[in-house]
C-alpha cells in the first residue's frame, strides 16, 4: 500500500462512491469469468484502529488538563471489544463478505467498532439479491447466531446457514447443558418455521466439514493487516477507514486477476508475489 499522503491523495480524488464502484465493477467481472461463483459465502468482521489520543498516561497534570480541553478523538468510531487481540479497541468494525472459495471480497461496509454484527446482515442480503446470485451456504461464527438471522438468510437467499451455536446467554449449570438447550431451541425454531430441510446439526461431521471453509476469511483479515497495512493508517472519520478498507479490497481483487491471465492462479491470494 502507498504511504499515507498518496493514500489520501489519490482517494480524495476518487471518493467512496467511486471506490465503491470500482470494486463493484471488478466483482461482477470476475463472476462473469467463473472466478467468484457466490455459491458459497463467508461473512465476518475485524476491528481496526482509529485516531484516539488517551491522556490518562499522562504524568503532568498540566498536560491532563490541556489534553482534556482539546482532547482529540474520532467521533464516528466507538470501543469495541477485539477478540483476537482481546482488548477493547477505539475504532471500526470493517464487515466483509466473501467467496468461500476463493476468499476473495465481494461486497462491505464499515461501522462503528462496537456495532453488532447481526445488525449488517440485512444489509449483505439486500446486496447479493440485487447482484441475482444463487448462494446455497452461508457461513458466519458463533457472533451471527441469531432466530432472525438464520430465517433471513434461508427465506431470502435460499441457503443453509453454517453458523456455530452461541451458548452465552442459554440457561443449564454446565457448558454441555447449555449448547445442548440452545440446539433444541434453535432446532424447534427451524420446525416451527416450516424450514427443517435448511437445518444442519452444529454437533455433525458434515457441520464441521463445511465450515472449514470459512478459516478463507481470516487469510484476508491476515493480508489486509500484514501486508496491505489496514490496521495501520488509523484513520479519522468513517468515510477515510471505508475508502481504505475497499482499496485493499481493490488491490486483492486485482492480484487475483492478475494471477489467472499469467496463468498461476495459485498465487490468486499472494499480494506480495505481485508488488512492486
Amino acid at each position: 500500500m502507498p504511504d499515507r499522503t498518496r493514500f489520501y491523495r489519490f482517494a480524495g480524488r476518487i471518493g467512496v462512491d467511486g471506490m465503491v464502484e470500482i470494486l463493484s465493477v471488478m466483482v461482477v467481472r470476475l463472476m462473469q469469468k467463473g472466478i467468484i461463483t457466490a455459491k458459497s459465502l463467508s461473512l465476518d468482521a475485524t476491528i481496526i484502529s482509529a485516531w484516539f489520543k488517551d491522556c490518562r498516561n499522562r504524568k503532568d497534570e498540566q498536560h491532563l488538563k490541556r489534553c482534556r480541553h482539546e482532547k482529540s478523538k474520532d467521533a464516528d468510531a466507538s470501543w469495541g471489544y477485539d477478540h483476537h487481540r482481546d482488548t477493547y479497541v477505539y475504532g471500526y468494525k470493517v464487515h466483509i463478505l466473501l467467496d468461500s472459495s476463493t476468499a476473495l471480497p465481494i461486497v462491505l461496509t464499515v461501522t462503528a467498532a462496537g456495532y453488532g454484527e447481526n445488525r449488517t446482515v440485512a444489509w449483505f442480503v439486500s446486496m447479493l439479491l440485487a447482484l441475482g446470485v444463487r448462494v446455497r451456504k452461508f457461513f458466519a461464527d458463533a457472533g451471527y447466531d441469531s432466530n432472525k438471522t438464520r430465517l433471513l438468510i434461508v427465506e431470502m437467499l435460499g441457503a443453509i446457514p453454517f453458523i456455530p451455536l452461541q451458548t452465552r446467554n442459554c440457561k443449564g449449570a454446565t457448558a454441555k447443558e447449555k449448547k445442548a438447550r440452545r440446539k433444541l431451541l434453535c432446532y424447534r425454531f427451524y420446525a416451527k418455521n416450516f424450514v427443517k430441510r435448511f437445518w444442519v446439526d452444529p454437533d455433525s461431521n458434515r457441520f464441521d466439514k463445511e465450515f472449514d471453509a470459512k478459516t478463507f476469511s481470516e487469510q484476508l483479515f491476515s493480508v489486509g493487516k500484514g501486508s496491505l497495512d489496514l490496521d495501520s493508517l488509523m484513520h479519522r472519520g468513517r468515510e477515510w477507514a471505508t475508502l481504505h478498507s475497499v482499496a485493499i479490497c481493490v488491490v486483492v481483487l486485482a492480484v487475483a486477476n492478475t494471477a489467472l491471465e499469467t496463468g498461476r492462479p495459485d498465487l490468486m491470494r499472494c499480494v506480495k508475489c505481485f508488488s512492486g
